[in-house]
């Protein structure tokens, strides 16, 4: 079963059903806001959104941003990660393949798992009575840098406070 492209149309149409759909307006800057979503790789911030979009001479306010943000989320073309820090963190839907991703618990530090076994076992994983529109697993845990971090300080607790012994 082969996916077809997925293009800027395609996508344009989309969100243009979504929006007809709910008897929303179809506005130049919920257009302009989708081109740049599906214009950057990776993850962004609204702040950086805001920053591409000025690059481009197209300034839109933050409420407007934020707006079509949650409408592009509601239309499945972006998603909004539920990362442990203070930003809101999102990134446009990939269809055809699936994401996963590091989240440190410490330090918030985010990495893309680029692994083929995990992405194949995700892609594989069929639901029954469900149809997915998109595939993305999160992995919580500790870097190592946080890791060796927190041995150093250990060492240096128990060099500084010896433990009884029993």
């Amino acid at each position: 079963m082969s996916e077809k492209p997925v293009t800027l149309a395609t996508l344009e149409q989309q969100f243009r059903e979504f929006l007809l759909a709910n008897e929303l307006r179809q506005t130049r800057e919920r257009f302009a806001i989708l081109r740049a979503v599906y214009e950057t790789k990776g993850t962004f911030t609204i702040e950086d959104l805001q920053e591409r979009l000025k690059e481009v001479k197209f300034p839109v306010s933050t409420g407007t941003l934020y707006n079509t943000a949650l409408l592009l989320v509601k239309a499945n073309l972006l998603v909004r990660h539920p990362f442990s820090s203070s930003t809101t963190v999102f990134e446009r839907v990939y269809p055809n393949q699936p994401r996963a991703y590091q989240v440190c618990n410490n330090c918030h530090r985010i990495t893309i798992i680029k692994g083929q076994d995990f992405n194949n076992a995700i892609q594989s994983y069929k639901p029954r009575q469900f149809t997915v529109s998109h595939r993305i697993s999160y992995v919580y845990g500790i870097c190592p840098k946080c890791l060796r971090e927190m041995r150093k300080k250990l060492k240096k607790l128990q060099a500084t406070h010896p433990t009884p012994e029993t």
